[in-house]
């Protein structure tokens, strides 16, 4: 049987962990979630929408608007296909992620899964 009260405490959580980033970075969870995978590489729109799993599209393009805005990250023409873009961080970005990361977070106790040696 699943145990709701587990799942609310690890929603609580969440939130909560949310408020924090907002507070010390003034990053939604989305946006640091983005600045994440344009740092470890995703640069395609299409790509950072399935990896945030953002649906519809609209939500990544408020989240590029914000962030280009903040001058965290710019979207260029790709240079392989000028009919597609491609997204990067800016030095202010790659800055805050370097600065802001996940690590340096207090992360709840509920939110801390340790991974097998095999995962």
């Amino acid at each position: 049987m699943i145990d709701l009260c587990a799942i609310r405490k690890l929603q609580t959580s969440l939130r909560n962990f949310e408020d924090q980033l907002k507070q010390q970075t003034g990053l939604s969870f989305n946006d640091a979630l983005l600045l994440c995978a344009v740092n470890k590489g995703i640069c395609e729109p299409s790509a950072l929408a399935k990896e945030l799993e953002l649906s519809p599209p609209s939500r990544l393009t408020r989240i590029l608007d914000s962030l280009e805005n903040r001058k965290l990250v710019q979207r260029t023409l790709s240079i392989m296909d000028r009919r597609s873009l491609t997204v990067a961080l800016t030095e202010t970005g790659s800055e805050m992620v370097q600065t802001y990361s996940c690590s340096e977070l207090n992360l709840p106790n509920e939110l801390q899964f340790t991974q097998s040696p095999n995962n």
